[in-house]
């Protein structure tokens, strides 16, 4: 190699490590923020007047969804935090219970959500709806993974 080409590729690593350590290093916003998946709106194509009726609905379903995840997420992080400190058993089975209490009502909620969207989605895209609810909602249950 001449020197001109050894000079080229030094500046090119040295660029390359900078911007993967810009990227190591850089603060995250939201590193555990709930994620919304798409609008129903879109998801099935809806328009008229239900459109602004069932984003308002999604709008107050996921602020309550999120704030439920939040209280788990904590909840869970005290359960763990007690491993290897002395603690009541009490305490574990307070925490468990109010996790399991949660839990039960993001599901209910989730459930409530979708009747309610039902009532509200136009007749002619009714199915649709629900088979998007089994394929996603029943049949992957869980956070969607991340891509």
């Amino acid at each position: 190699m001449n020197k001109k080409t050894l000079q080229i590729v030094i500046v090119l690593l040295v660029l390359m490590n900078g911007v993967s350590l810009y990227f190591l290093f850089r603060p995250h916003k939201h590193p555990h923020h709930f994620r919304r998946p798409p609008s129903i709106v879109d998801v099935l194509a809806i328009k008229g007047e239900s459109v602004q009726q069932i984003k308002a609905i999604e709008e107050v379903h996921f602020t309550q969804k999120g704030k439920l995840i939040n209280e788990i997420r904590t909840n869970k992080r005290k359960v763990y935090q007690l491993i290897g400190t002395k603690f009541k058993a009490q305490t574990l089975d307070s925490l468990l219970s109010v996790i399991n209490s949660n839990n039960y009502k993001m599901e209910k909620m989730t459930f409530d959500y979708f009747e309610q969207l039902r009532t509200i989605v136009p007749k002619e895209k009714q199915k649709e709806l629900d088979k998007f609810v089994i394929d996603v909602i029943a049949n992957h249950p869980g956070p969607p993974k991340h891509k």
